[in-house]
């Protein structure tokens, strides 16, 4: 081989070791960067808002009232991080604030699998291995970060000043039957309606109308406890739940794992103390019928009574968040509207109710602990 020949090809082999050298250098700087995501992986598909985190081995069940919050943010990280994330499956007002927090938090890791507990086989009390501090054994879903119920705390709510009012038609209507059931978990009133007749829930924070379902209850062993929610670090007697369910979707089961497919009104109760024996809710007397668990009772149409009997007119000032069934599945599907205002129960009405039994026992405390917030947003309107 010729002088010439090695001399290029050592020119070569040396070229290419600089270029090799020189990409490793261009690459090496960038290795400890930490590039922030400003993305909302939540927001941007919010169809995985149900999923499991496998680095939460116990999920976070507490029942203490202390409010929480994201950690405060310097002027140079909230210009370099603050997005415009929102949501268009609600009608919530942005709430950068909110979003900015929820940025910070780190991805989480899903697991696909799903829970081998049979389904509804769940308890309220404490010590049992399918408590409500061991819900996400029963169904993973339980384990999410948008839970409910959750303190609701009028000092840290966003209040609304624009917004559509909250209507309830055929509230009026009466069904053709109601079916009254023990279900072993609490006592619930399924209506049957004629075509046309379904009470319609509308305005507010939902976006579109959503068809009345049935409504169920949740109370305590005495009048000091027994609400889920928590109004301003306070717990009331009993607390009723009315479901209602998408009209965009063709059922109740349809619609309860869609991303918008639910809506609850709950409303608190508390104790009316002018009259210990007074019946205020006449409906009240048919409890009677569904003691034993898994008992039911049709109550005719001529005893039938409409839902303006129950909750009277929806005038009240009202809480609204993003969250889920308070029950396993724990679906992470809620939109919850939370009237501030009480109705009236009396003494002897909640004797009825405690008089029913679940499988275990006595039905009673048949409401779970409150979930932490994560930073969700609250708004009053």
């Amino acid at each position: 081989m010729s002088d010439v020949t090695e001399m290029q090809l050592l020119k070569w082999h040396g070229q290419l070791l600089l270029l090799n050298f020189l990409m490793f250098m261009s690459w090496r700087p960038c290795r400890g960067l930490n590039v922030p995501n400003y993305g909302s992986t939540y927001r941007a598909n919010p169809t995985r808002r149900s999923g499991v985190f496998a680095s939460v081995r116990d999920p976070a069940y507490y029942d203490e009232y202390q409010p929480s919050g994201p950690k405060p943010l310097s002027q140079d990280q909230r210009r370099s991080k603050l997005t415009a994330i929102s949501n268009p499956d609600f009608y919530f007002p942005p709430d950068p604030e909110a979003d900015l927090a929820e940025a910070n938090e780190p991805e989480p890791v899903f697991e696909r699998q799903k829970s081998k507990a049979t389904p509804g086989s769940f308890s309220y009390n404490p010590k049992d291995k399918n408590g409500p501090s061991h819900w996400y054994r029963v169904d993973a879903r339980c384990g999410g970060r948008y839970q409910s119920p959750i303190l609701l705390n009028t000092s840290n709510a966003q209040l609304v000043t624009r917004k559509r009012p909250l209507r309830l038609d055929g509230q009026t209507n009466l069904p053709q039957s109601i079916l009254l059931q023990n279900d072993g978990h609490s006592a619930k009133f399924t209506y049957n309606w004629r075509n046309g007749d379904r009470p319609v829930l509308r305005g507010g924070p939902l976006k579109t109308k959503y068809l009345f379902e049935q409504f169920h209850f949740h109370w305590g062993v005495n009048s000091t406890v027994g609400s889920e929610h928590v109004y301003d670090y306070q717990r009331y007697p009993m607390e009723i739940h009315l479901v209602f369910y998408n009209g965009l979707y063709e059922s109740f089961q349809d619609a309860r794992e869609q991303v918008d497919g639910i809506a609850v009104v709950g409303l608190f109760y508390e104790i009316y103390q002018h009259s210990v024996d007074e019946q205020l809710n006449t409906w009240t007397r048919f409890l009677r019928n569904i003691v034993t668990p898994d008992s039911e009772f049709t109550i005719p149409f001529i005893d039938t009574f409409p839902l303006y009997e129950v909750i009277g007119d929806i005038e009240w000032p009202y809480f609204s968040y993003e969250g889920s069934l308070t029950t396993p599945p724990c679906l992470e599907t809620v939109t919850w509207i939370v009237a501030t205002k009480p109705l009236l129960v009396t003494e002897k009405e909640m004797k009825q109710f405690r008089r029913l039994q679940s499988s275990t026992g006595q039905m009673v405390n048949n409401y779970r602990p409150v979930q932490k917030l994560n930073h969700r947003r609250v708004f009053l309107y």
